[in-house]
């Protein structure tokens, strides 16, 4: 084994909340972390006909192609070579390349040594693959799911009931912030889980509104857990792990970087039950989140902004080109819906009169006038005055300035 037995109880076992029933596939799976970028799956593909800790001690003594061939097996090679479009020999001498650089135990030993510093004095965890706290959600993504998740603060939330991935550009407008917070306030009454990937913009909303409703939240990392990113919201990143947890699938060194992000998007698309396009440009990330989701079979859906406009063009794009497989997210108490919550209080909705019912599919996701619901609903002023003052008794709409806010 890579480690020794005391090796393992100071560094691993501290980590970890249940003991692995195989210690040298764990050891191998924290070592695979280190190993290879998150877009390689090659590791996974090997790992399905090979125990990882097997393929960690060929790589260890520099077996060539041959060996590796006769360990895995003419099938499996033939199934590895159609996967990846090459050839076996090719394959297995790249991936050597790119592996035996950073086979280094040290390494290892110093982002465990890390994981077990105190900072914060909240918890940092290891979620191995398998382990009671490893999310089944994550299986989805099958050959390309991670080994580790290195996880700082409570672990526990990965396995939640509901989460919704919520996510846009970093150039939020006034618009998009209002409906990001009405967003995670429909999540923190219904009790749902928020996931984003901590950066400016919609994921700092997404993760601040959540804060401030003490409503459990998880930042996705492109990077490690000892290199956060980015450096102007670092307080707020530390707020979430008080509050819930970041969870980086790279060793805590790891630096951010482009293509990390594009594959950090997967997780986060995976861990979801939907995913929820605030706002987006044309080539923004929040779309790679939102197809991968579509990928996995994940609900997906889009908030309507304005027509030609910079922020939206990217969500409408998204949602006419997969009719039938993304919808329009109307209003933010659709947001329980789409992640399988029935609405709340359907009798109460049931038991309004028809002025109420009209006043009130006026509101989407901002405040209105009075004269707004009037025009909106088609009523007459006293109608309106009538609805609203109806709804406001019941707890359904609240003051906001001069106008209206649907609770």
């Amino acid at each position: 084994m890579l480690f020794t037995d005391l090796e393992f109880n100071q560094l691993i076992d501290p980590l970890i909340t249940e003991e692995p029933a195989n210690r040298e596939e764990a050891v191998a799976l924290v070592a695979f972390s280190h190993l290879c970028e998150p877009s390689d799956i090659l590791p996974g593909l090997l790992q399905s006909v090979l125990p990882l800790e097997a393929v960690l001690q060929e790589l260890i003594e520099r077996s060539d192609a041959t060996r590796l061939a006769r360990l895995i097996g003419e099938p499996a090679v033939q199934d590895i070579e159609g996967e990846l479009n090459g050839n076996w020999g090719d394959i297995w001498g790249r991936a050597s390349e790119r592996w035996l650089p950073r086979l280094s135990k040290s390494a290892v030993m110093e982002s465990l040594q890390w994981m077990n510093s105190q900072q914060s004095g909240e918890r940092k965890t290891l979620v191995l693959q398998n382990s009671i706290d490893y999310p089944l959600s994550l299986e989805d993504l099958r050959h390309h799911r991670p080994f580790v998740l290195w996880v700082w603060g409570n672990e526990r939330l990965l396995c939640s009931e509901t989460m919704v991935s919520i996510v846009g550009t970093r150039q939020a407008s006034q618009y998009g912030t209002d409906v990001t917070r009405d967003l995670a306030a429909v999540a923190a009454t219904q009790g749902i889980t928020t996931v984003s990937g901590g950066a400016f913009g919609i994921d700092s909303i997404v993760h601040e509104s959540a804060i401030s409703l003490e409503s459990p939240t998880i930042a996705l990392m492109a990077g490690g857990l000892a290199k956060l990113y980015p450096q102007g919201k670092r307080q707020m990143l530390l707020d979430v792990v008080r509050h819930g947890a970041l969870v980086a699938e790279c060793p805590p060194a790891t630096q951010p970087a482009k293509w990390r992000f594009l594959m950090r998007n997967r997780l986060i698309a995976a861990l979801g039950q939907a995913t929820v396009v605030v706002e987006a440009g044309r080539t923004s990330g929040a779309l790679n989140t939102a197809n991968s989701a579509l990928t996995l079979g994940r609900q997906v859906a889009v908030i309507p902004g304005q027509i030609g406009g910079s922020r939206s063009i990217g969500g409408h794009d998204l949602l006419n080109q997969n009719l039938g497989f993304v919808r329009l997210l109307a209003r933010p108490q659709e947001l329980a819906e789409l992640v399988g919550i029935s609405p709340t209080d359907p009798v109460q909705l049931k038991s309004l009169g028809v002025l109420e019912k009209r006043a009130l599919d006026a509101f989407g996701f901002h405040p209105l006038e009075t004269w707004e619901v009037q025009r909106l609903a088609g009523l007459t002023v006293r109608e309106s005055q009538i609805a609203l003052g109806s709804l406001e008794s019941l707890g359904m709409v609240e003051r906001s300035g001069t106008g209206y806010r649907r609770t």
